[in-house]
């Protein structure tokens, strides 16, 4: 059983948050996932006192004040993971119980109503195993304040008083742990000790074990060490190293379309009657070195390839001190003037959209700008895209 609770405090219900890696490639964090502490580590001790109550052969025929009994614990132990934990406790002080035997074990005083009190000092000495619920169902958080931690065990129960009888025990229970300072928890702990049948010095009658209740508020101290370090599950090396080859591919395209783009500028500026044109098209359309992002005919939505194209350049936009300017284009041979102008300011807008809801960039460094409907790229599906260039050499 502590080894299933064990498994499900590392690697159940898991849970993911994004995080990016020094290269601005994603990685997963598992708040269910810790690393593995050292053996020195998240040591505890804690005490407590409060009462308890004894279920004996005939303590139910006296009156449940009469049966509180004060008691104690101290403790020692260690969480090896945050849902799982092992301490050995020192717990008991004294019990008291009724009894229809006059010669009874622990018999004490004269009978009444037919019935002895019975009382006698022992300790009962355990070992338990703890599980943290609160931190196998929500995942690890040092600073939650409340935490629910149900424990199991099993132990020697004596008697100080003569015959001082040795009993079996098993221990069962709640902690309910209030944080409240780095080293400093408060418990309110409820327990249960079924024990041996010869535990009160009655042997026989209706029940096969006698039984302890208790309730104790106390103090826990956790020892230097005390906290338990996150783990990050990084992407697998073959599925980083085919997304990074994507993306390497999807940055040559680009450079091959910008370089086919220079080409037809270029070669348009050999051509005299277009010279005037041509010298206001490299004045009014400039080609940062980021973009361009190419788009369907009369499509203002950013195709899967593009989108991951925008992922290297919203990295470098994020690690520069720079504003941009996205600017939109249209193909000036298909629709109206007016139709071009919206559809590029579209195309610009959801350039921004994705920089700053899909990959994070701040958006008071980008500004959307529509150019219309041109013919200045050569082939018209050049001229269908949009691109990002520092504000300070825009147009």
């Amino acid at each position: 059983m502590a080894l299933a609770f064990a498994g499900m405090s590392t690697v159940a219900f898991a849970q993911y948050g994004a995080a990016t890696n020094s290269d601005g490639f994603a990685k997963e964090q598992n708040k269910f996932q810790v690393l593995t502490n050292k053996f020195w580590h998240n040591w505890f001790i804690s005490a407590g006192g409060g009462v308890s109550v004894m279920f004996g052969e005939a303590d139910s025929k006296a009156d449940f004040g009469d049966r509180i009994s004060p008691t104690l614990n101290v403790a020692l132990g260690k969480w090896f993971t945050p849902g799982l934990g092992l301490r050995v406790q020192y717990s008991g002080l004294q019990a008291k119980g009724v009894t229809y035997y006059t010669g009874g074990t622990y018999t004490d005083g004269a009978a009444v109503n037919g019935l002895y009190t019975q009382k006698f000092d022992y300790m009962n000495l355990h070992g338990d195993a703890m599980f943290n619920l609160s931190t196998l169902f929500f995942g690890y958080n040092e600073k939650r304040v409340y935490e629910f931690i149900p424990y199991l065990g099993a132990g020697i129960v004596h008697s100080y008083d003569a015959p001082h009888r040795n009993s079996l025990g098993l221990n069962g229970g709640l902690v309910n742990r209030f944080r409240v300072g780095k080293a400093i928890d408060i418990n309110l702990e409820l327990s249960g000790l079924f024990v041996e049948d010869k535990f009160d010095g009655e042997i026989g009658g209706g029940h096969s074990h006698d039984g302890l209740a208790s309730v104790t508020l106390g103090l826990t101290y956790r020892f230097p060490g005390r906290t338990f370090s996150k783990t990050a599950a990084q992407m697998p090396t073959d599925e980083l190293n085919e997304m990074r080859d994507r993306i390497a591919r999807m940055a040559a395209e680009r450079d091959r379309l910008n370089r086919e783009l220079q080409d037809a500028l270029a070669a348009a500026k050999k051509q005299p009657e277009k010279e005037i044109v041509e010298k206001e098209v490299v004045k009014e359309v400039p080609v940062g070195k980021m973009g361009p992002v190419f788009f369907k005919i009369g499509s203002a939505t950013i195709s899967s390839e593009s989108a991951s194209s925008l992922a290297y350049m919203a990295n470098q936009i994020k690690n520069s001190g720079n504003s941009y300017v996205v600017s939109g284009y249209a193909d000036s041979s298909t629709g109206s003037v007016e139709y071009n102008q919206q559809l590029s300011l579209k195309r610009a807008q959801a350039v921004v959209n994705a920089l700053v809801k899909t990959y994070g960039v701040d958006e008071a460094k980008l500004t959307a700008e529509g150019k219309g409907g041109v013919d200045s790229f050569g082939a018209a599906r050049l001229n269908r895209m949009a691109v990002i260039e520092t504000a300070k050499t825009a147009r």
